[in-house]
């Protein structure tokens, strides 16, 4: 099996008998790759020992990992020899990352087209600099971009690193495919597709979180629930579309409003959405709920001239187990009696 020791004697090899040794034991290293690179669908848990273990057997300055997001190339992981995982600031290794397009057309070819001859690029920079950048695909659709580069005065990929490389590419490829498909399934369990904030699953397991530590640590905590009364009439006039557009919109503001990493902006019900609010008591929270509620009205104003209620529920002044019963009965109580509620004409906020 892989072990450091064989492959440092490999890499003492000369071409010639480097070549030989790869033959016979190339499918060690290879089922270890692919052990290393299944290891975890969670590409920031697998790949960095992938790319270590690849870059013991091919000498290079970077081992880059990149990853396509729509129409860009994105590095998931990388692997240098000084260990820096940080900024990029090595020449060689940015001109690799924010270059080499025709990585990508090397693999948009169909099941009856010819395969491209070279899976492989070349590239060599004005201080010499070697890149050997092989496109990863699966069923023809290309997922992301596997470099490994060479700095200033280096020696160009030999023929069996070239071919060891494209089939640990092989095996990236599929790491990369299954890791996006994880990842996918994984924000889809605790978020909501339409508007991208947290779903009830998420709000649940948030709102246990929260309540606590704030139990533990003795503070606040508030919940904010906010309810959109004219969703129905709204959404019969101006069809899904706009009715989805409605809860986009709502969900925007609401995300854009909370604090970064400490706010729970979630849709837990058709048009009803929650706020946790983590270290504010009544009062703040009470004011917070009354801007975002013109800003949302605000918001959506250009489709339908929205009506909410909300209702505000705060730890300790309520207590953690009926902090969430006490939120639903304050909401009911405001759409009975519109105490809490915005209805804004067309062109004015309150």
């Amino acid at each position: 099996m892989y072990n450091g020791r064989s492959i440092k004697r490999v890499n003492q090899m000369g071409p010639d008998e480097s070549r030989g040794n790869v033959v016979g034991t190339g499918f060690e290293w290879l089922m270890q790759i692919a052990y290393l690179a299944g290891k975890s669908l969670d590409l920031d848990e697998a790949m960095p020992a992938t790319l270590e273990a690849m870059a013991e057997l091919i000498p290079a300055e970077h081992v880059v990992l990149l990853q396509l997001e729509g129409d860009t190339m994105e590095v998931r992981a990388r692997r240098s020899r000084d260990g820096g995982v940080g900024a990029i600031s090595n020449g060689a290794f940015k001109r690799s990352v924010e270059s080499n397009p025709c990585a990508l057309d090397m693999v948009r070819v169909g099941p009856d087209q010819k395969a491209p001859q070279l899976p492989y690029l070349m590239n060599a920079g004005s201080d010499g600099a070697v890149a050997l950048t092989i496109p990863l695909a699966v069923d023809y659709v290309c997922v992301g971009r596997l470099d490994f580069i060479r700095g200033g005065s280096a020696e160009e990929f030999q023929g069996w690193e070239r071919h060891f490389a494209q089939a640990c590419a092989r095996i990236v490829a599929l790491a990369v495919r299954n890791g996006a498909e994880y990842a996918r399934v994984a924000w889809l369990a605790e978020h909501d597709p339409l508007t991208g904030i947290g779903n009830r699953r998420n709000f649940d397991i948030a709102l246990n979180r929260e309540l606590a530590r704030a139990e533990r640590y003795r503070r606040d905590v508030s919940l904010l629930l906010i309810d959109l009364d004219d969703f129905k009439e709204a959404n019969s006039h101006l069809g899904l579309s706009g009715g989805d557009e409605i809860l986009r919109r709502t969900a925007r503001v609401l995300a854009e409003r909370a604090r970064k990493g400490v706010d729970i902006s979630c849709r837990i019900g058709g048009d009803e959405f929650a706020m946790i609010l983590p270290e504010i008591g009544e009062t703040l929270a009470d004011d917070l709920a009354a801007r975002l509620v013109k800003d949302v009205a605000q918001a959506t104003m250009s489709l339908w001239p929205m009506r909410f209620s909300y209702s505000i529920s705060t730890y300790p002044s309520t207590s953690a187990e009926f902090l969430r019963r006490a939120a639903d009965a304050k909401l009911m109580a405001a759409k009975n009696r519109k105490g809490r509620v915005a209805i804004p004409a067309r062109g004015a906020v309150p």
